[in-house]
């Protein structure tokens, strides 16, 4: 009996491995077939969101599954998310070339989202939004690259959002698919022109600093500054007389001393019978001149002030001007502060107007927006816009500043922290100010 039973357990336990060995294993396909039949459920229901879950899921089992990524495509569709539908066509039909239906369904949607994306597009730009519409035009570029209205559209945006290298290869894209495009052209045009002023306008600053230095090597500094600004712009008046003047100093500075010659003996002898005959006549004009000293006090004291309205009034011009966004401010006040310079530097944007004032080169004293001191210094050199103009006149001002440039330097603080920081001194200047 025991023998009968250990041989049927020995038979139960071969009959089990076979049946184990025999069981054919899941492969991919399967798999995905099986998520598939899931989804198919999920839509009966009206479940889409998790239908598109599951079939997601099935194309990560076997991503060739065309009958996952047509239905995937189909769920996209009807949510309006044209993109992606037609991205799903376009892999399906590359796994089934053969699938017409697919071909012609991808043709409708793309001209349905070549209309729906450059309209959106365009409503952007009316709307000056041109963050939001350079998205939809690309995303229109990429079914259709070379439509020259919308590479048109595409350069403006890159204009207005500041990226003119962008905005010339759309601009150059759209004239090679139409050669005979004016729009393209006159934009291409008008980009030459920005950028030409632009040169222009950060020679001339360059100019305007060379002209200021003193050093030896300061005159051909200016002279090579003024020839490009030139080359430039070749009828700039202001240049050329700049670049004459420069010439001028150079060539006194570099003739030798001239050697007086001789005076013959004749010249002499009347010289000093001149002097002779001059005394009497001297002698009359003192006594004039005493009797009508008051007169001629009054008429110096005339002349002097004059001279001073005249000195006050060139004090008022500025030598040196330009835009802090091709200069930075910190070049100009390291500027000044080489060569000695003192007088008045002014910086405004469109946020902020201040003062630096320097004295034989070293900053005395500051201000911009109500704050005075280091604290307007620090906020000054964190402008990154606008335009500075120095006067070669220093006002009766008191002294905030003590420290040389290169300490001041020293205690800048980088951009947020600084911010901060200045926000947190100002108000704890505000409240001694109170107190007191």
């Amino acid at each position: 009996m025991k023998i009968h039973v250990l041989i049927c357990a020995i038979l139960l336990v071969f009959a089990s491995s076979f049946a184990v060995e025999a069981q054919p294993q899941t492969d991919p396909r399967s798999s995905a077939e099986a998520l598939f039949v899931d989804a198919q459920k999920a839509l009966s229901r009206g479940d889409s969101e998790g239908a598109e879950t599951i079939l997601k899921e099935a194309l990560t089992k076997d991503p060739s599954f065309t009958s996952a990524i047509w239905q995937l495509a189909q769920i996209y569709e009807s949510r309006g998310k044209l993109d992606y539908a037609r991205e799903l066509l376009i892999r399906g039909l590359e796994q089934d070339p053969g699938a017409s239906w697919a071909r012609e369904r991808l043709a409708q949607l793309e001209a349905t989202l070549e209309r729906t994306t450059l309209a959106e597009a365009r409503s952007y730009m009316n709307s000056k939004d041109y963050d939001k519409a350079i998205p939809k035009l690309s995303s229109y570029l990429g079914v259709k690259s070379d439509d020259p209205a919308a590479l048109v559209l595409m350069a403006q945006c890159q204009l207005a959002t500041g990226r003119p290298k962008s905005a010339r290869e759309y601009l150059s894209r759209a004239r090679a698919a139409d050669p005979a495009n004016t729009q393209a052209a006159a934009m291409i045009s008008e980009i030459d022109k920005r950028e030409q002023g632009a040169r222009l306008e950060k020679l001339l600053s360059e100019a305007q600093i060379a002209l200021m230095d003193t050093t030896s090597a300061g005159g051909e500094k200016a002279r090579a500054a003024l020839v490009a600004v030139i080359g430039e712009d070749p009828s700039n008046a202001w240049a050329k007389e700049q670049l004459a003047e420069v010439a001028r100093v150079a060539a006194q500075a570099a003739a030798p001393p001239t050697r007086e010659a001789p005076v013959p003996a004749a010249v002499v002898a009347q010289g000093r019978k001149a002097i002779d005959d001059s005394r009497g006549v001297l002698a009359r004009s003192g006594r004039f001149v005493l009797a009508h000293l008051l007169l001629f006090l009054l008429a110096a004291v005339l002349c002097v002030l004059a001279i001073d309205v005249r000195r006050r009034m060139l004090r008022r011009s500025h030598p040196l001007e330009g835009t802090i966004s091709l200069i930075p401010i910190l070049d100009i006040v390291s500027l000044i502060n080489s060569n000695l310079r003192t007088g008045r530097l002014i910086v405004v944007n469109t946020d902020s107007k201040g003062d630096i004032y320097f004295e034989k080169g070293e900053i005395i004293h500051a201000r911009c927006d109500g704050l005075t001191g280091k604290l307007a210094f620090h906020k000054l050199m964190d402008l990154r816009s606008g335009r500075f103009f120095f006067h070669n006149h220093l006002p009766n001002v008191r002294h905030t500043i003590t420290e040389p440039l290169s300490l001041l330097l020293l205690s800048m603080t980088p951009g947020e922290e600084r911010e901060a920081d200045l926000v947190r001194r100002a108000g704890r200047e505000e409240i001694v100010s109170t107190r007191r």
